[in-house]
């Protein structure tokens, strides 16, 4: 174009990026989509929060808050801000940090409608845990303590008998897995015997999936156990060979594959307390059944333990199965006393439930209403087509009172479930690598985990760019 080759390497010289180009870009998508999230929130009559604390690989305590709010016609769900905790995840700084935030942005306690955490001390404590410091600012709110964590507990009830299958299963683990050597040869040995799997998992109680996985996989590899622990003349090869122990492990594996199935199906987005209510109570209900059925023999619904039983019928273990089901059925009522539920059932279906016959814990005024919302044809078609939140919001045009009632008991989130998998980033994003990524780790998380698009052409607008100027 009648152009020399120097001219344009002194323009390409020019938009070469600077060595934190990206660092600034990412802070200016993320201060973009929080200021949309802070404004959606001041909003909105009603939010809700999930926190939880970790540390991560520099060992930095962090603090992660999640919000649940009105947006347009349905409830949103988004990260709120991940703080960094100066001394520790104390019960103070952890609230100082949140009630800073609700501060500097302009967010009023008031609106708080539901708080979501863990059982730690730190946040349940009488008089100055994080949940007592927050219900005292937002009258309205209710505490949940996270289903997840429930079910974990109610699942470690164990008889001691159950408690040594364990504790050689874990032995055995850690013989193999934590010598390289004794690793490597028994991933040989695996693959010798043609086994579907050539290593084992370790056990680890922070990972509530971890006790199912690890069982099963163990039993999987029962035969290849075995030969390497008698070929290394381990004492926990004896086990190996008892057709009890064995019966015991397939139980196990059992009972914590399905205690996972239920841990898997209360995750994900999304989730009210209805839906996490049905599941846990299904499994609850399941209980009693197994254990009776395992009391008369018929133990058909543990697969791997009924072909253990198949080949050896001299095993006679059905009386401690039994028994440790009414123990697991015991420990979930404990940890599930109330069913939050009660009285709210015309919140999942308006049309269905007859408030001169059921309990629907409303007013007179309130009842009134529901019934010309359960009469209303128009609102019958919508039910079946939106989710119940979307669906509320509906209604609530006409009938605000009514709808806010509703939106009060979906709005409360039931698991820490969207926490958890922002750590998961952290881990992920913060690596041992990239250690120093730390004054901006709250905006990577926030471009990475939040559904609200950045307004580019907004941001782009506040910049000045040398692909604006006319080159000559």
């Amino acid at each position: 174009i009648g152009k020399p080759v120097d001219y344009f390497k002194r323009k390409d010289d020019g938009l070469q990026m600077q060595r934190r180009s990206i660092v600034h870009r990412i802070a200016d998508m993320a201060s973009d989509i929080e200021q949309q999230l802070l404004g959606r929130i001041r909003k909105s009559p009603f939010f809700s929060l999930q926190l939880d604390e970790s540390t991560d690989v520099t060992n930095a305590a962090l603090l992660l808050v999640f919000v649940r709010y009105r947006w347009d016609s349905s409830l949103q769900e988004d990260i709120l801000f991940c703080g960094e905790l100066p001394t520790g995840a104390t019960a103070e700084e952890c609230f100082r940090c949140m009630d800073n935030y609700f501060t500097e942005n302009g967010l009023d306690w008031q609106n708080c409608f539901g708080v979501c955490s863990d059982g730690a001390a730190s946040m349940t404590g009488r008089h100055r845990g994080v949940i007592k410091q927050i219900l005292d600012l937002a009258p309205e709110a209710k505490w949940t303590h996270y289903f997840l964590h429930r079910e974990n507990l109610a699942a470690k009830t164990m008889s001691p008998e159950f408690h040594e299958v364990m504790d050689v299963t874990v032995k055995t683990i850690n013989f193999i897995k934590s010598n390289a050597v004794n690793s490597r040869c028994f991933a040989q040995l695996c693959e010798d015997m043609e086994a579907d799997h050539v290593q084992l998992l370790y056990h680890s109680e922070v990972r509530w999936l971890s006790r199912g996985l690890v069982l099963t996989r163990i039993f999987e590899l029962r035969k290849e156990v075995f030969s390497f622990l008698t070929d290394k003349k381990s004492p926990l090869a004896h086990h190996y060979t008892n057709a009890t122990f064995i019966a015991k492990l397939a139980y196990l594996s059992d009972i914590f594959s399905l205690l996972n199935q239920l841990n898997i199906s209360l995750q994900g987005r999304n989730r009210n307390i209805f839906f996490v209510l049905d599941k846990v109570q299904a499994f609850q209900r399941k209980l009693p059944l197994w254990s009776k059925r395992a009391h008369e023999e018929r133990l058909d619904m543990f697969p791997l333990l009924s072909d253990i039983l198949e080949s050896s019928p001299q095993v006679k273990i059905s009386h401690s199965v039994s028994q440790h089901l009414s123990q697991l059925a015991e420990k979930f009522s404990e940890y599930f006393p109330e069913d939050p539920r009660e009285g709210h059932m015309w919140v999942v279906d308006p049309f269905s439930v007859d408030p001169t016959e059921n309990d629907v814990a409303l007013s007179s005024h309130l009842e009134s209403q529901l019934l010309e919302v359960s009469t209303d044809s128009t609102f019958k078609g919508q039910w079946g087509k939106l989710d119940l939140g979307s669906f509320w919001i509906v209604v609530s045009k006409e009938y605000p009172l009514l709808a806010l009632r509703a939106v009060k008991v979906l709005l409360p989130f039931t698991t820490t479930y969207l926490c958890e998998s922002g750590f998961s980033t952290v881990a992920t994003t913060k690596t041992k690598a990239r250690s120093r990524l730390r004054a901006s780790l709250e905006a990577t998380l926030r471009v990475s985990l939040s559904p609200i698009p950045p307004r580019l052409g907004l941001i782009m607008s506040k910049r000045q760019h040398l692909s604006h100027k006319i080159l000559l």
